[in-house]
């Protein structure tokens, strides 16, 4: 009986964590600002400053994903929040560095997207 009684538990535990992945909404981030930065270095450094919004206390950052594809970079950044949870009104915001490294030919025009945020740099 304690046996069925535990196995029973551990199968209502595991469909319980199963079930709650899918209460995630998980959607692209709100993007307020993007700058380009150069480092001072030999060879020259790039990198993206991003800040992005948090809708609310429940919101918080997940992930970000960057891809280059010729001289378009792309860097799609995410947020998650608990569908229906009861949360804080208070926005907020988050902060990244996004390394690009220096692999990128002097004198050449870049473009970066962030979600829907459009910039262009020409490597020094």
């Amino acid at each position: 009986m304690k046996k069925a009684f535990c196995l029973a538990v551990l199968l209502m535990t595991l469909l319980t964590i199963i079930g709650c992945k899918s209460l995630v909404e998980i959607k692209s981030a709100p993007i307020h600002q993007v700058d380009i930065r150069f480092a001072e270095s030999f060879p020259v450094q790039i990198f993206v400053y991003i800040q992005g919004g948090l809708s609310d206390g429940c919101t918080t950052f997940k992930d970000l994903k960057t891809s280059v594809s010729g001289s378009d970079i792309k860097i799609d950044v995410r947020v998650q929040r608990t569908k229906n949870a009861i949360c804080t009104a208070l926005y907020s915001y988050f902060e990244k560095n996004v390394a690009l490294g220096s692999d990128f030919v002097s004198g050449q025009t870049y473009t970066v997207t962030v979600n829907d945020v459009v910039k262009t740099f020409v490597m020094p």
